[in-house]
């Protein structure tokens, strides 16, 4: 199957100011820390998101970051406990939904060769449940590959039909420069910053990222964007380009739907998403930074500490004070 991007690296005449600026920034990985920042090929998806030698300080990745913020949640004992410059950190288990949206990256963008992350399911495992087939996952996980079915590389096929057809995608805005790592160090606190955009737009300053989707209503994708932090990743692919002088237009989520009718559409994240979001990691940043200079990664922290009582939502208290009221005039 051929996936959706037929032109990348093609560079055209519009973007030659890219061209210029990328001819200075943009070299391939030489598997050592990174000390400078750019523009680099050749690290794996494995190796940016695990090494921590990746670069020659701590870094972050827009992925963790969510398990910092309040609003998310989080707290700096969170953020911590799942950051990968943390030797003991915690490594969540893998699920499908994690599982489909990798192999569905790799089929639609070509980003990797299928056969070296993935391993379809032998037909005679219908699930799970039975030792040998947990024996077989196991087994391609300890590999590094991820395990998936022929059912849900069939339905990525269909996904990938109807993608081909969509005109923003048949315009390019799913083309360009494939698995490279943008960074750029940090000046205040001395953190890198790493993005890892599905593709650099080769032509112009349009960011597109591939995201599945259960359904394209506007509550729901609004509220993905922050419940994913996709602000943060924005956000943060606009911070590293302007630091590097890589032209920075706008960034645009281009959705499939994951159905056995698939569906292909975009929106543009707004401006006011993407400011929340550099405020957000410009907080973050110094949070960590001052988490690591005094070594403490306190928790999450009730209202004023809490220093006050908490009471019961109003609706909930005037439900149960109904009740009782009801309950106690009728007993009189």
């Amino acid at each position: 199957m051929n996936h959706i991007d037929l032109d990348h690296d093609k560079f055209e005449q519009v973007g030659a100011p890219i061209g210029r600026v990328m001819a200075n920034i943009e070299r391939e990985w030489d598997g050592q820390p990174i000390t400078a920042r750019g523009v680099y090929s050749g690290i794996s998806l494995e190796d940016y998101h695990r090494k921590t030698d990746l670069f020659d300080g701590p870094s972050i990745s827009k992925s963790a970051l969510k398990w910092l913020l309040p609003a998310h949640g989080g707290s700096p004992k969170a953020f911590w406990g799942r950051w990968a410059w943390n030797p003991n950190h915690f490594t969540p288990e893998p699920t499908d939904a994690l599982d489909f949206g990798k192999a569905a990256h790799c089929l639609l963008l070509g980003d990797e060769v299928f056969e070296d992350g993935f391993a379809v399911r032998p037909e005679k495992f219908k699930d799970y449940k039975t030792k040998a087939a947990q024996n077989w996952r196991d087994s391609v996980r300890e590999q590094g590959k991820t395990p998936i079915t022929s059912d849900q590389v069939e339905r990525i096929k269909r996904i990938h039909a109807d993608a081909s057809t969509n005109e923003m995608v048949k315009l390019g805005v799913l083309n360009g420069r494939v698995e490279r790592t943008i960074c750029w160090k940090d000046s205040e606190t001395g953190i890198w910053l790493k993005v890892r955009p599905d593709a650099m737009p080769n032509a112009d300053g349009v960011f597109a990222d591939l995201k599945t989707a259960s359904k394209f209503d506007e509550d729901f994708l609004e509220r993905q964007i922050f419940d994913a932090a996709y602000y943060l990743q924005a956000a943060m692919i606009r911070m590293v380009c302007r630091e590097l002088g890589i032209p920075f237009e706008t960034f645009v989520l281009v959705y499939v739907l994951n159905d056995d009718v698939p569906d292909t559409a975009h929106v543009e994240m707004s401006n006011f998403a993407i400011d929340r979001g550099e405020r957000a990691i410009r907080w973050c940043l110094r949070t960590i930074r001052q988490c690591l200079d005094k070594g403490e990664w306190p928790g999450a922290r009730p209202f004023d500490g809490g220093e006050r009582p908490i009471h019961m939502k109003t609706w909930s208290a005037d439900r149960l004070d109904t009740f009782l009221d009801q309950q106690e005039r009728e007993a009189a």
